[in-house]
C-alpha cells in the first residue's frame, strides 16, 4: 500500500494506492503526519493531475480508480464520473440516470461514502433545493465548485 499527502489549495489530501489504482482520498487537517508517506508512480501521476485540476489545466482525470461499494453505489459513482467539469446534477437526476428514480436519498448516502472524492466528483451533485452535503464539508464543496467556475 502506498500513500502520500498532497497540499491542495484548500487542505491536505491523503492519497492512497495499491500501486495500480487510486483507492482512497481523504481530507486531512493542516498538520498531517508525513512520516509514513511512500509514493509510487500512480500517486505521482494523481498528484500531477490534481495540480493541473486546481490550476484549471485539465477537466477530466485519467488516474485509474478502484471503485468500491455495493452494486448500487458503484453505479452511482460511475454516473458521477459522467458529470462534466463545471456542471451540476441533482441527487434525483443521478437516481434517474442509474434507473432507480426514487432512490435519490440512497444516491446521497452513496455520495457520503465516496472513497475517492474529487476524482469521483460527488461535489458536483446538489440537492434540488440547495447545496446538499459533502463529506469534506461545505466549505470544501463550495471551493471545488468555484474552482470549476460554478457559483451558488
Amino acid at each position: 500500500m502506498f500513500k502520500i499527502h498532497y497540499k491542495s489549495p484548500i487542505c491536505y489530501l491523503l492519497l492512497q494506492s495499491d500501486g495500480k489504482f487510486l483507492t482512497q482520498v481523504d481530507f486531512c487537517g493542516e498538520n498531517p503526519d508525513f512520516s509514513s508517506d511512500q509514493s509510487c508512480e500512480l500517486l505521482k501521476f494523481a498528484t500531477l493531475e490534481l495540480e493541473n485540476y486546481f490550476s484549471k489545466k485539465i477537466k477530466t482525470f485519467k488516474t485509474p480508480l478502484k471503485i468500491k461499494g455495493s452494486t448500487f453505489e458503484q453505479k452511482a459513482y460511475r454516473a458521477l464520473i459522467q458529470i462534466p467539469y463545471g456542471k451540476l446534477a441533482t441527487y434525483k437526476e443521478i437516481a434517474q440516470a442509474i434507473h432507480h428514480p426514487k432512490a435519490f436519498r440512497a444516491v446521497g448516502n452513496a455520495n457520503s461514502k465516496n472513497n475517492i472524492p474529487i476524482f469521483i466528483p460527488c461535489h458536483r451533485v446538489v440537492a434540488s433545493n440547495g447545496l446538499g452535503g459533502y463529506n469534506g464539508g461545505l466549505e470544501i464543496k463550495r471551493f471545488l465548485l468555484e474552482t470549476e467556475g460554478i457559483k451558488l
